[in-house]
């Protein structure tokens, strides 16, 4: 927060020189315009990411896993690999649910931020009462700090969105398979282990 402060309070006292002209104006304009497009697309996402939804499925995951894990050694059940590789991709869910619910705060907190700085600069832009090198100067710190976060969010909030319905199909087969177990019935394709000791024929 004081990093923005102290940036604010830099720019204003910055804001001397001669005018500009109307199309050096411009010029800085679309270059926040395209800023703000990367902020915009953040936004997108996260107004498409149900923080409580992610939270609940996050959980919910975890109990299946731990349920179904469980019966598999208590009952010496043999996972064919088809089901390994089922389990495996729900357990990834559950890792990308937990890291987008825990950074869900703190980048709608940065992109509020961002969101404050780039229009702090259109303000100055238009005034055209600073020189040319002391509106790049600060534009070159908003783009790195727009980017990080734009990054940042592709990598643990788009992935939600995208992968939204590839989850609800495996969670139906993973509810599929908890429920043939909770019968003591054992999927069909699975095979109890050999008890110890026991001689192949």
């Amino acid at each position: 927060m004081f990093k923005y402060l102290s940036l604010l309070l830099i720019v204003i006292s910055a804001c001397k020189g001669g005018h500009k002209a109307d199309y050096e104006v411009q010029a800085e304009l679309q270059m926040l315009d395209t800023l703000q497009s990367r902020l915009n697309t953040v936004r997108s996402w996260i107004d498409q990411v149900n923080l409580a939804e992610i939270q609940e499925r996050k959980d919910i995951i975890e109990h299946n896993l731990l349920y179904l894990q469980n019966h598999y050694v208590e009952n010496k059940i043999i996972m064919t690999p088809e089901t390994a590789l089922l389990l495996d991709e729900y357990k990834n869910y559950g890792k990308l649910y937990k890291k987008a619910a825990d950074s869900f705060k703190p980048i709608v907190m940065e992109l509020e931020e961002l969101y404050i700085q780039l229009k702090t600069l259109k303000e100055s832009a238009y005034s055209k009462d600073y020189k040319k090198e002391t509106f790049l100067t600060y534009f070159k710190k908003e783009k790195e700090d727009v980017l990080k976060l734009f990054d940042f969010a592709t990598m643990v909030q788009r992935p939600v969105i995208e992968t939204d319905m590839a989850y609800d199909r495996a969670q139906k087969r993973v509810e599929t398979l908890a429920q043939e177990l909770q019968i003591k019935r054992p999927p069909m394709e699975e095979m109890s282990a050999p008890e110890s000791g026991e001689e192949d024929d």
